[in-house]
């Protein structure tokens, strides 16, 4: 009998503290300013926006899986993210050429764009960020609303790029 009740007192102290984690790790005042700004309106605008396990504000757009970069270190600092685009298989036979597509992909969005960042990672992965500076709320607003669709629009032309420079080698 004790045993039954000490065991549903763990189970539910581990519980309550579950769920007390989930509620401080989902509150956005202890973000720096910019995360927190876009958070309040990602939220407002009915994003669902919740803070992931490595503290960045997550949430989708358009099916397309998106982040605010929390950077403690500069808090009015922006940087709206699409990771994982493309993953480039590094040990596949043909790496060296869609290694080379991809950066060239990455390379033409970059330099013809004048907001996105489009950028490789050593293990292959494709991503995508918009960066910039805020310091009031609707400025904020104003880039996100822009930044997430120029962002989207901008994944489907690196896509198409990218896809070009395989047929050119590959063919």
């Amino acid at each position: 009998m004790f045993y039954n009740v000490m065991k549903r007192l763990i189970i539910s102290l581990i519980l309550l503290c579950a769920a007390f984690s989930y509620v401080n790790a989902q509150d956005p005042s202890s973000l720096p300013t910019a995360a927190r700004l876009a958070y309040n309106w990602l939220a407002d605008e009915g994003y669902r926006p919740y803070i992931d396990e490595d503290g960045d504000v997550s949430f989708k757009a358009q099916g397309y899986y998106l982040f605010i970069a929390v950077d403690n270190d500069s808090p009015n600092y922006l940087q709206l993210v699409m990771p994982s685009i493309k993953n480039i298989d590094m040990d596949a036979e043909d790496s060296a050429i869609a290694t080379y597509c991809a950066l060239a992909a990455c390379n033409e969005m970059t330099r013809d764009k004048k907001l996105v960042k489009a950028f490789m990672s050593d293990s292959g992965k494709v991503s995508l960020s918009c960066e910039t500076y805020v310091d009031e709320t609707p400025l904020v607003g104003k880039y996100l609303e822009k930044a997430i669709s120029f962002i989207i629009r901008v994944c489907e032309q690196w896509r198409e790029s990218y896809y070009e420079y395989m047929e050119d080698y590959v063919l």
